[in-house]
C-alpha cells in the first residue's frame, strides 16, 4: 500500500495549497461571498455518485480543472472558505490488489503510518493529536487528527478515510489551530452528510 500512502500525502499537500492561496484565488474566481453564504450546502460526488455528502455553502469549489498532473485514477476535489481559512478536501485514490475494503485495525494502524509519514514530508511540527475508528453512514472509517505548521500557520487536520469500491475514500478538514471547536463542528458536519449509494 505504500503507493497509496504517496497519493495520500499527494492530497494533503493540494489541500493545504489550497489553504494558502484561499483568499486570492476566491477573489480573483469572483465567487465565495462569505459574508453572505448560501442557505444551502454544496452538493458533492465521488466515485461516480457512489458516494456523496455536502459542504457548507460558505465553501468555494477550488478544484483544478487541469487534472493531468494527478496520478491516473486519483481524484482530488477541494473546496475553501476564505473567511474561517478552512479547507475540505475530498479524495479518491484506487486502492492496492487485496486492500479493497481491508478495514481492520491493521490496516488502519498502517493506514494512519503513511498518512502521518506523508504529512511529516510536506509540514513542519506534525504532532499526531488523534486516531480512531468512526462509523459513518454504516462504514467504518479511519479518523487521524493532527496539528501542523503550513506556511507558518498552525493548523488543525483530520483525515478520515475508508476503502469502498476498490478505492480510498478520503475526507480532509484543515482549520488554523485557534478554532478548534470550529474545527470539529466542521468534521462532524461533513461526516453527517455522507451518503453511500
Amino acid at each position: 500500500m505504500t503507493r497509496h500512502y504517496f497519493k495520500i500525502a499527494l492530497f494533503l499537500m493540494l489541500s493545504a495549497g489550497g489553504l494558502a492561496g484561499t483568499a486570492a484565488s476566491a477573489a480573483d474566481s469572483g465567487t465565495g461571498n462569505a459574508s453572505a453564504p448560501p442557505v444551502n450546502g454544496i452538493d458533492v460526488a465521488a466515485l461516480n455518485g457512489k458516494v456523496t455528502l455536502q459542504v457548507p455553502g460558505a465553501f468555494v469549489n477550488q478544484t483544478r480543472e487541469d487534472t493531468t498532473s494527478q496520478n491516473p485514477g486519483v481524484k482530488i476535489q477541494v473546496f475553501t472558505d476564505r473567511q474561517r481559512q478552512q479547507v475540505i478536501g475530498v479524495s479518491e485514490v484506487p486502492t492496492a490488489a487485496g486492500d479493497a475494503n481491508d478495514t481492520s485495525a491493521d490496516a488502519f494502524n498502517k493506514m494512519a503510518q503513511g498518512s502521518l509519514s506523508g504529512l511529516k514530508t510536506q509540514y513542519k511540527d506534525v504532532q499526531k493529536t488523534g486516531q480512531s475508528t468512526e462509523i459513518v453512514a454504516g462504514r467504518k472509517f479511519l479518523r487521524l487528527d493532527t496539528r501542523q505548521s503550513v506556511e507558518g500557520n498552525a493548523m488543525l487536520g483530520s483525515t478520515i478515510t475508508t476503502p469502498y469500491a476498490g478505492n480510498v475514500l478520503t475526507i480532509q478538514v484543515l482549520t488554523p489551530a485557534k478554532n478548534e471547536v470550529q474545527h470539529n463542528r466542521l468534521v462532524k458536519q461533513v461526516l453527517g452528510t455522507v451518503a453511500f449509494h
